[in-house]
């Protein structure tokens, strides 16, 4: 199982890609003490990254199922401006918008309103779906293989004092693990998922070179789980590269090896 490490991909293409991505289970967490934001999200689709766009400091607006490029935009541009969560909500989820919120999965988190997250799936988003959230973290998932997606999820984030990034990060790995073994996205036979990925943001980074992206994708249905080779490069990162201002992997991986 030899990955093929891309590191030659033009920020417009991946750009392009995160405009069409869809996904199936993701994690926002925030750590009130340090400011710092995690992102993490699994697929059946190409490329699952892109799904969230994150304001360092502020907060992270989550796009899912469909997703909606313009949607995202201006929700984190309203949320920039500070305006209140539900406010943003109301604007990205009228059924008059061009945002077609019915087909989207919607989590906006703030530091601002830290205890107060708000989430929307839309009516015809596809197979079961759900959300949950609380103060600093949000869950959400669509086309599951079943509800227990969801609850596993939520259960394995625990606790949402965390001591430390690395705690937090860890932790939303183990929640994200946990979507994979009750069988994440039903589309990916039998696989749980051909794209996934985790991403921190320190309250100082530049939006576009945050301290952490790690993703897979990329890969056929039916093959192997991308959960699979995602964990042992977060756990590579924690080893070596953790004290690194900035890491950034895109993989392929080679599941003939």
């Amino acid at each position: 199982m030899k990955p093929y490490f891309v590191t030659t991909i033009s920020l417009l293409f991946l750009s392009l890609l995160a405009g069409k991505a869809q996904a199936t289970w993701s994690v926002a967490a925030m750590n009130e003490t340090t400011g710092t934001i995690a992102v993490a999200g699994a697929s059946c689709s190409y490329m699952v990254y892109g799904i969230a766009q994150v304001l360092p400091g502020k907060g992270v607006v989550i796009v899912q199922a469909a997703s909606n490029e313009g949607a995202r935009a201006k929700a984190a541009a309203m949320l920039e401006q500070d305006a209140s969560l539900s406010a943003v909500l109301a604007t990205i989820s009228d059924r008059n918008s061009p945002f077609e919120p019915a087909q989207q999965q919607y989590a906006l988190l703030s530091f601002k309103e830290f205890n107060q997250p708000q989430t929307f799936s839309g009516s015809e988003v596809a197979g079961a779906k759900g959300s949950t959230s609380g103060p600093g973290y949000s869950v959400q998932a669509n086309t599951m293989v079943s509800d227990d997606v969801v609850t596993q999820v939520a259960a394995t984030l625990g606790k949402k004092k965390w001591q430390s990034d690395l705690e937090m990060a860890q932790t939303v790995m183990r929640a994200m693990n946990a979507g994979a073994k009750v069988g994440g996205d039903s589309r990916c036979k039998g696989s749980n998922s051909t794209t996934a990925f985790i991403s921190l943001h320190k309250k100082e980074d530049n939006p576009n070179v945050p301290w952490l992206t790690l993703t897979i994708f990329g890969m056929e249905a039916g093959t192997q789980s991308a959960m699979q080779f995602l964990n042992p490069m977060f756990d590579r990162w924690v080893k070596t590269d953790m004290a690194n201002p900035s890491t950034r992997s895109f993989v392929i991986p080679d599941v003939t090896k």
